[in-house]
């Protein structure tokens, strides 16, 4: 017969075990599962779709998130970006249903939505450049600290001041690992599978939505 105390025992180390496990099992899993976002929307007649576009901006702030607390001012810059071509857009959803409207039918009359859609798109072009850096690495680096360094270099730090490229490098000092972000094995797997499509087609918008800047002299090289 078990005594009470040898039984409360053995009952703690079961607890702890399973404990443990899950712990780990958690431990190993991806933060980001491309699979469960919808994504961006094909094109239609050229044009980018306002709802849907920025549907799916959000999901890339959520992505961010999964990076952790530090990055809350890059994720704070881009939600109020969203929240202000939201507003502009909130005006009449009919007529500004594409992003091209909301552009070409407010210059020189409010560029709020312009401007905001500026940010938005370096921000969503530093993700895009981030993960292009991941999916093409061949050599599946664990430290992926070098992969943001360089898209930061590709698409925002020309547009930061000495000021905000130095907090900028110590935000992006504690990017997490390869495994934590994007998983290990089949998750991996899945997730690189999944890139293979999402990336090109986010590209494609940014693309898009830099020529549109563009031919309205609307891509300014102002500092922040």
């Amino acid at each position: 017969m078990v005594c009470s105390d040898e039984y409360s025992t053995q009952a703690l180390r079961q607890k702890l075990f399973f404990f443990l496990g899950d712990f780990m099992e958690k431990s190993q899993m991806a933060r980001i599962q491309f699979n469960t976002l919808k994504g961006f929307p094909p094109a239609i007649d050229e044009k980018v779709e306002t709802e849907t576009f920025l549907a799916a901006a959000n999901e890339v702030v959520d992505v961010i998130r999964t990076f952790g607390s530090l990055f809350s001012p890059v994720i704070n810059d881009m939600a109020g970006n969203i929240a202000k071509i939201r507003k502009v857009y909130g005006r009449d959803c009919n007529k500004f249903k594409y992003l091209d409207d909301i552009i070409i039918l407010n210059i020189d009359v409010d560029n709020m939505a312009a401007d905001a859609l500026l940010w938005l798109k370096r921000g969503l072009q530093l993700v895009c450049t981030f993960f292009e850096n991941i999916y093409n690495d061949a050599q599946n680096t664990e430290v992926v600290k070098k992969h943001l360094q360089d898209a930061y270099e590709k698409t925002l730090k020309p547009y930061h001041g000495f000021i905000v490229q130095s907090t900028i490098k110590i935000i992006y000092s504690w990017v997490p690992t390869r495994s934590q972000l994007i998983g290990q094995g089949p998750q991996h797997d899945e997730n690189i599978k999944v890139l293979t499509t999402y990336l090109p087609t986010m590209r494609w918008h940014l693309n898009r939505i830099d020529d549109l800047l563009k031919k309205h002299n609307l891509d300014n090289n102002c500092k922040v």
